[in-house]
C-alpha cells in the first residue's frame, strides 16, 4: 500500500474510531484501537530497519513488536525517547493487558460494561498520542537511519 492510500485508510479508521465511541460502541472500538496498536509498532519497526515478521512472514504479535521496541537500540536515542517515552510504552501494555482480560471474559461480562468503555475511551487517547509521536519518530528515522 502506499503512502497516500495509508493515509487515507488512517484517516478512514480515525474516523470509524471516533464514530464507535462517540456512539459508544466500544467493542467496535477496541477492536479498531487493537489493530491501529499493531500497525503503528509494526510501524515503527519498519522505519527503525528492524525485523517485523517470523520467519514464515506473518507480522509479530503487538507483545513481540512492543519487546523489540523496548529492547532495541535504535529505541534508545534521546530524540526517540522523548517520543516514544516508557511510560506511552508502559501505558500501552497495560491497555493490551485490560483489553485481553476483557475479551477473555467477554461472555460473563454484562453488555453495559463501565470496564469496557473505559478501555475504549483510553485506549483511544493512546491512539491518537501515539499516531502523533509515531509520525515524529518516523519522519526523524527515514533522515537519520543509514540504509
Amino acid at each position: 500500500m502506499d503512502n497516500y492510500k495509508k493515509k487515507e485508510k488512517y484517516a478512514i479508521l480515525m474516523e470509524k474510531l471516533k464514530k464507535a465511541t462517540d456512539n459508544e460502541y466500544y467493542y467496535e472500538a477496541i477492536f479498531l484501537e487493537y489493530a491501529i496498536l499493531e500497525d503503528r509498532m509494526e510501524s515503527l519497526l519498519k522505519h527503525a530497519k528492524l525485523k517485523y515478521k517470523e520467519n514464515d512472514g506473518k507480522a509479530y504479535k503487538l507483545m513481540k513488536k512492543i519487546n523489540k521496541i523496548k529492547s532495541s537500540s535504535e529505541f534508545k536515542d534521546k530524540y526517540i525517547q522523548k517520543h516514544i517515552t516508557n511510560e506511552l510504552i508502559d501505558n500501552i501494555v497495560e491497555w493490551k493487558r485490560n483489553r485481553d482480560k476483557l475479551m477473555h471474559n467477554c461472555v460473563e461480562l454484562e453488555y453495559e460494561n463501565n470496564q469496557i468503555k473505559d478501555v475504549a475511551l483510553y485506549g483511544e487517547c493512546l491512539i491518537k498520542k501515539l499516531n502523533n509521536k509515531t509520525k515524529l519518530v518516523n519522519n526523524y528515522l527515514d533522515k537519520n537511519k543509514v540504509s
